[in-house]
């Protein structure tokens, strides 16, 4: 059974590790079973044990040395055989001298420690990991990606991370809704030029848009604007030159404007006829 310090109300805290009778406080129109009874001949996991109050350390110590809890309100103490495994990301010793952790306590938890190093402390697990994190948002999000580019790979393993873990899932996330189906997630993807909420934008279909797309899109607009050309004068100087530039070869010239040879072909034969249609 698991329980997180941190995320209950200080009020609360002590009624919820160690149960409660009815009328001990307002509200408790019945008896509440705490987590130790009712992790009886099990285990408990305590998470973020750092930021348990001072009041319930004291509690805590006594179910640890005694083997016996009592609930809010009552006088009859119950026993208990519990297993704790206590988690932290806060430094104890340095609560202890701050005065905010019970050195008393730290003591008596401190029997089998476990030091389970930051992510950038062991780089060959960030691949693994990154991975495995891949699969889950792809399916998540209904997408099919090939994997990572060495680039975003190398990335990876040179960055800090000093957010662990929870950073990498945000960053694999990040990749794998902009990355394209079938591609590769690139590093630009997990670490995009500018770390603020604004360097992707939402367009007028609701899709994402980086921010220099964006400003790349008001340039060819203001470009076509000076010289004058029509949409269709564009399309036709740039499929001309496209087949220029790959020499007639139609296919080389359909993968640089990012088209299929058969739909070149036809935005081909539509610029043939153009000049028939317009005399």
């Amino acid at each position: 059974m698991a329980v997180n310090c941190a995320a209950l109300p200080a009020d609360l805290i002590e009624s919820e590790l160690f149960g409660a009778e009815k009328g001990a406080y307002t509200g408790a129109t019945a008896a509440r079973v705490g987590r130790f009874e009712r992790a009886h001949g099990g285990t408990l996991l305590l998470d973020e044990l750092g930021e348990l109050p001072l009041p319930a350390q004291a509690k805590l110590l006594r179910v640890l040395q005694q083997g016996e809890v009592e609930r809010l309100g009552g006088t009859q103490p119950r026993k208990v055989d519990v297993r704790v495994i206590a988690a932290t990301n806060v430094d104890l010793e340095k609560a202890v001298e701050e005065g905010r952790f019970r050195r008393d306590l730290l003591y008596r938890l401190n029997v089998y420690p476990i030091r389970i190093p930051a992510l950038r402390e062991r780089a060959d697990d960030i691949e693994l990991l990154a991975m495995h994190l891949l699969q889950r948002y792809a399916a998540l999000h209904g997408k099919r990606l090939a994997g990572f580019t060495d680039l975003a790979m190398t990335a990876m393993r040179q960055h800090a991370w000093p957010g662990n873990v929870r950073e990498l899932e945000n960053l694999v996330e990040r990749g794998v809704i902009l990355a394209p189906n079938d591609d590769l997630v690139d590093a630009a993807m997990l670490f995009p030029a500018s770390a603020t909420p604004a360097a992707h934008t939402v367009n007028a279909v609701g899709a994402l848009e980086s921010e220099a797309h964006c400003q790349q899109s008001a340039s060819l607009y203001d470009t076509l604007q000076a010289s004058g050309l029509t949409l269709d004068a564009l399309e036709d100087a740039l499929i001309r030159e496209a087949v220029a530039r790959a020499g007639g070869n139609l296919a080389a010239a359909a993968r640089a404007l990012g088209l299929t040879r058969p739909q070149l072909s036809y935005r081909l034969s539509r610029l043939q006829e153009r000049p028939l249609a317009a005399s």
